[in-house]
């Protein structure tokens, strides 16, 4: 189906809220993160204009990874989701590596979510 033929069948709108929590969602399965216990959704922020999206991860990764590997991931990961599930166009995935954790402190992380 082209553009012209969706137009004429009607209107499709994807909330900046659902872009956020998929690329949250993309940026949560990157191996290297640290998960937290409230979730990615707040620590993505994304800019949807018509039909092209910037996105931008805040994230703590954990440490003995490669961290421009897992940053690149995060920005591979993000970019196809959002585009696969959306179909809006990423025009840019920033990374903002906030903080580096331990392994140990991510153990201690997880016993405390028990």
């Amino acid at each position: 189906m082209t553009k012209e033929e969706a137009r004429e069948k009607g209107h499709v709108s994807i909330s900046q809220e659902v872009v956020t929590a998929i690329a949250a969602i993309a940026a949560s399965g990157v191996t290297g993160i640290f998960h937290r216990e409230e979730g990615m959704k707040r620590y993505v922020e994304t800019e949807v204009e018509g039909e092209n999206v910037k996105v931008t991860v805040r994230a703590t990764l954990i440490h003995g990874n490669s961290l421009y590997k897992v940053a690149k991931e995060i920005q591979t990961r993000v970019r196809t989701e959002v585009e696969q599930m959306t179909g809006l166009q990423v025009s840019g995935v920033n990374v903002d590596i906030q903080r580096l954790v331990t392994p140990e402190e991510q153990q201690l992380s997880k016993k405390e979510e028990e």
